[in-house]
């Protein structure tokens, strides 16, 4: 009986207690400065440029290899406003990868990267494990937005215990460019008429006289202007994702959406007043990196085809007739037909051709090679699982379903 009452007594305590939990996201409990989500890059307002110089130590000591950085020579410094000599041109981090150890954050010389110690940086939450792989915008955006007021760096803790132990005034935090303080100095500086960068020196006049030159004889759109190819098509790019995504939460066309976005920017870059006209099949097949070449339209035709059969599969259709019908409305969509590599010539007389291995038909189906080859195995196999799947929704036998697909093959 004293160990029910004393057990009742628990419960009741526990019951008056006050309740700890918070009604998240609605409501946020104050994060700890050494919080850590994923790791950003810093952006230094009196320079208005990242700290990072790309000397690729983060990505040497990343134990999970989830960053890439490629180094560039800073333009700022020729023009006197950094005395960084090198600068980042592209940094990436899969987050899908990333361990948050903060190995990154302990070794960079540069005070460059921080981890992430606000709300922000645990929102990155996605159906595609493709949407975690940040680059140089989505990394510095946090920093350059103001959202970031107090990134932690080791050596500041470290620095700062060690005063206090022996009775020191405690040293200026670092990245002190990074914080609100130096961001709301930049907007006071733009508002008076001075640039968001402060000048360290006098530029060089051989490089002022060529910047003007390449302002005068550019073209375009400013924001596009004096990118390299490679840029242009990753802007391209995200411009396309971004209007399908917008098209599938619409519940709009998203490959129309992402041919209107891809003709928007191309005028942009133009820079006419119209789009483009509609490309053609000798435009599609264009340099490396073309938006409309053969490979990338054969990618988008396929996505679209797979989606498709998927769709068809879950609703109880034929997945073959779907992905015929969705590979027919891609085709529309691009108003013209896909390119297809063109056929070598007959070679002389020269030497006989060696024989073609036969086509094998399955039911009006050609099918390169045997049906051993590894491409009519896929197939088979593909066809077998689409079948199982479809007899289990419809409460079929999936085995005979299975056994019907292998007959129309002729396997046994």
């Amino acid at each position: 009986m004293k160990g029910v009452l004393k057990g009742l007594g628990v419960t009741l305590s526990t019951a008056l207690r006050r309740p700890v939990t918070v009604q998240f996201p609605e409501k946020k409990h104050g994060l700890p400065v050494r919080a850590r989500s994923f790791p950003v890059l810093l952006w230094d307002f009196n320079h208005d440029e990242p700290y990072c110089t790309g000397c690729m130590l983060c990505v040497r000591n990343c134990p999970v290899e989830c960053m890439t950085a490629v180094m560039r020579d800073n333009p700022n410094y020729a023009l006197g406003l950094s005395n960084r000599r090198k600068g980042i041109e592209k940094f990436w981090i899969d987050y899908g990868r990333c361990m948050r150890c903060n190995i990154c954050v302990e070794v960079c010389n540069f005070e460059a990267i921080a981890m992430d110690n606000t709300w922000d940086g645990h929102a990155h939450a996605a159906y595609d494990r493709r949407d975690l792989h940040q680059d140089l915008d989505d990394l510095t955006r946090e920093s350059r937005e103001g959202r970031l007021p107090n990134p932690f760096n080791p050596a500041d803790d470290m620095a700062a215990t060690v005063a206090r132990l022996q009775g020191k005034e405690i040293p200026a935090p670092s990245m002190s460019g990074a914080r609100p303080q130096a961001r709301q100095a930049q907007i006071e500086r733009v508002a008076h008429g001075e640039g968001a960068a402060i000048r360290e020196r006098e530029p060089d006049p051989a490089v002022l006289a060529a910047a003007a030159a390449a302002a005068a004889t550019a073209g375009g759109d400013d924001e596009l202007a004096g990118l390299s190819e490679k840029k242009i098509r990753a802007k391209r790019m995200r411009a396309e994702k971004e209007a399908r995504g917008k098209a599938l939460a619409e519940g709009t066309d998203p490959e129309a959406a992402a041919a209107a976005a891809r003709a928007e920017f191309d005028a942009m870059l133009a820079g006419a007043a119209a789009p483009k006209a509609a490309a053609t099949p000798e435009a599609a097949v264009g340099a490396k990196g073309d938006a409309n070449s053969p490979a990338k339209i054969r990618a988008r035709r396929m996505r679209a085809e797979r989606e498709a059969r998927e769709k068809a599969v879950a609703e109880g259709r034929d997945p073959d007739a779907a992905a015929a019908e969705a590979a027919a409305a891609f085709d529309a969509s691009l108003g013209f037909t896909a390119v297809k590599a063109p056929v070598a010539a007959p070679a002389a007389a020269a030497a006989p051709a060696p024989a073609a291995t036969p086509a094998v038909a399955v039911e009006g189906v050609a099918v390169e090679g045997d049906l051993t080859s590894n491409k009519a195995r896929a197939r088979r196999m593909r066809e077998e699982k689409e079948a199982r799947a479809k007899a289990i929704a419809e409460g079929s036998d999936p085995d005979a379903a299975v056994a019907e697909v292998r007959r129309k093959w002729g396997v046994q």
